[in-house]
């Protein structure tokens, strides 16, 4: 509150000790040569000489009023640089108040240095003084700032009949509204609003909607600053870069578009960008490049925007059709990376058209480039998506190893080696330069494989590992023990399985792989075991529903029904969402003789439909029910 006193103050010391203002009472001619040297002095900003020579104007005429406001003024601008001076204003100021001055200003100077030394008993009785002399809106709302700092509430009474005055000082009006914020938002609300209408500039508008904002009137805020830019009222680039910005982050796309003279007439980075990317989302080609070039000559471009900016931007030619430009683009884009996320950023095979301008693209970027190898791997890459072979594997040839590794792309050329052409020495010899990786190369070309028409071989290479590497990841026995299922033996399997425990004991998933295996094949000699297995699962892994699971499937085909119920308590407690979960439950409620509740999750495996053979075994029962 002390910050609002001295907003309340200064206006009134710069106001009355300005230069060459006309006298109202003329001082006698000595009185008169003193006062105009003090001004002079006041000028020059030396505020001890301007001082003296009032003093000295003074004591030359004592009876005018107005040559001791100007020195009280003058006493109270240097106390407000040097807090010092309060009591020497004190001091003088109780001369002048013997003598009975009328002056509201001068008693209303002396409150505040009393105010400053904590004399507040006298502070108040020269606010009184100076209000009974003359109740201006500043000595009013002077002695309620005076109130609330001193003896809180302040008396509301004097805001209301400061606010009834004149409106003549703007500052003072909003400074009025600011200390009613505080204890009526409506009234502080109104005022804002009636000063905004009076004066129609940024000094009212900004505590205006500073006010919108604390109330949550978010629209009327943005529809105000839009009024006054569209009544072509001057206004700050700090707030044009707030209203364009508040409208990017609500998605207005289309009110930017409409305000982009005056975001090219800002011109900052942040607000270009605005513009750059509305234009993008509403297909607004021509402004589009337009703010983009604008960024770009900007110069404050950063290095890690630059690169995706000119894939915008070279998609924004490419929109034209203007390949020269695009590709252009392209090269200034420079990170091999981000251009191939542009460039396959959506799925080609759906977007033939986009797919032959891609196509235009690369080619046209091939003839430009310094650099032919990163044209080369995009178009192998491009040709490795269509399955044209002969043309991806000529230009991956191309690629020197010096550039894959660089550029870290071992894995992506690895990978169209065995689309193209099944190349596994090709594959294993890139995938083995990879440093940090904490799969082998066999690891990581299963997982390549896993899921495509090769499973047969992700298996075989999966047991080479096995059979060849001493402590394999424990997600290559994991995905054995899948594909097992299709290409090998259940003895040899189970070795797998039971060597991949060995290694990782304490390993939830291959635990529950193995105990789950031993179930499902109904291998009794192993049912100890896979207790085992699954007690100590379900220990690491308590919320594990798949576990729990396994454990309770083991129980049913040891025909303990009860206690596999008893296992499907972590099921049953969450949403079923697995057919093979569902399937099982259905067949522990049968044959615990509980039809109709078998029957519902049979029904539900065969909606949830994500598990092929439970699926099937469930209408099969549902069938003979």
């Amino acid at each position: 509150m002390k910050k609002v006193f001295y907003l309340l103050l200064i206006p009134i010391i710069f106001a009355g000790c300005a230069v060459n203002k006309n006298i109202s009472t003329q001082p006698n001619f000595v009185a008169e040569n003193y006062f105009l040297f003090g001004q002079a002095a006041m000028q020059q900003h030396d505020f001890a000489s301007a001082i003296q020579l009032y003093l000295k104007a003074v004591e030359a005429d004592s009876n005018n009023v107005y040559l001791k406001e100007t020195l009280m003024e003058a006493l109270a601008l240097k106390a407000f640089f040097d807090a010092s001076v309060n009591s020497e204003i004190i001091e003088i100021g109780k001369n002048f108040c013997d003598s009975d001055v009328k002056s509201e200003k001068i008693y209303s100077i002396i409150a505040e240095s009393y105010r400053y030394e904590q004399q507040y008993e006298m502070a108040e009785k020269c606010f009184k003084k100076a209000i009974k002399i003359q109740p201006t809106m500043r000595n009013l709302t002077a002695y309620y700032v005076f109130q609330q700092n001193t003896k809180p509430p302040g008396n509301i009474k004097l805001l209301r009949k400061a606010i009834k005055l004149p409106w003549e000082e703007e500052k003072l009006i909003l400074t009025i509204a600011e200390l009613y914020s505080e204890i009526d938002s409506v009234k502080s609300l109104e005022i804002f609003t009636n000063a905004y209408e009076k004066w129609n500039d940024e000094i009212s508008l900004t505590p205006l909607l500073t006010s919108y904002e604390k109330q949550g009137f978010q629209d009327k805020v943005l529809e105000l600053i839009q009024f006054h830019i569209d009544k072509n009222r001057i206004l700050s680039d700090p707030i044009k870069i707030y209203l364009i910005g508040r409208y990017f982050s609500l998605g207005k796309f289309d009110e930017i578009l409409k305000n982009k003279a005056l975001c090219f007439e800002v011109g900052t980075h942040d607000i270009l960008k605005y513009l750059f990317f509305s234009a993008i989302r509403t297909n607004d080609i021509s402004t589009g490049i337009r703010a983009g070039l604008a960024i770009e000559e900007s110069g404050e471009l950063t290095e890690e925007f630059a690169s995706s900016f000119y894939t915008y931007l070279t998609d924004l030619y490419l929109s034209e059709d203007n390949y020269n430009e695009a590709a252009d683009n392209l090269v200034k884009a420079d990170d091999i990376n981000t251009i191939h996320g542009y460039i396959f950023k959506v799925d080609l095979s759906k977007d033939l058209e986009r797919k032959e301008k891609i196509n235009k693209l690369l080619q046209q970027y091939l003839n430009i480039s310094e650099n032919k190898s990163k044209a080369n791997y995009l178009l192998a890459i491009f040709h490795t998506e269509f399955e044209e072979k002969e043309v991806a594997l000529e230009l991956l040839n191309e690629l020197p190893d010096s550039f894959i590794s660089e550029n870290e792309l071992n894995l992506m050329v690895a990978l169209a080696y065995i689309q193209n052409a099944m190349d596994i020495p090709k594959a294993r010899s890139l995938l083995s330069d990879i440093e940090g990786i904490k799969i082998t190369p066999n690891e990581l070309i299963a997982s390549l494989l896993f899921g495509t028409e090769h499973d047969s071989l992700a298996y075989s290479i999966l047991k080479e590992e096995i059979e060849t590497n001493p402590k394999p990841d424990a997600s290559t026995f994991a995905t054995c023990s899948i594909l097992g299922e299709l290409y090998d033996t259940h003895d040899n399997l189970l070795i797998i399985l039971e060597k991949g425990v060995a290694l990782y004991p304490e390993n939830a998933d291959l635990l529950n792989a193995a105990g789950y295996f031993i179930a499902k094949h109904e291998l009794k000699e192993k049912y100890d075991e896979a207790a085992v297995y699954l007690e100590k699962a379900v220990s690491l892994m308590p919320e594990s529903e798949m576990i729990w699971d396994s454990l309770a499937w083991l129980y049913f085909k040891q025909k303990r029904y009860d206690e596999a119920l008893k296992a499907m308590d972590v099921p049953l407690s969450k949403e079923i969402n697995n057919s093979e979960i569902a399937y099982h439950i259905g067949e522990i409620y049968l044959s615990l003789h509980k039809k109709k509740k078998a029957k519902y999750y049979f029904n539900l495996a065969i909606e949830l439909d994500n598990e092929k053979q439970s699926v099937q075994l469930s209408k099969e029962i549902l069938s003979n029910m």
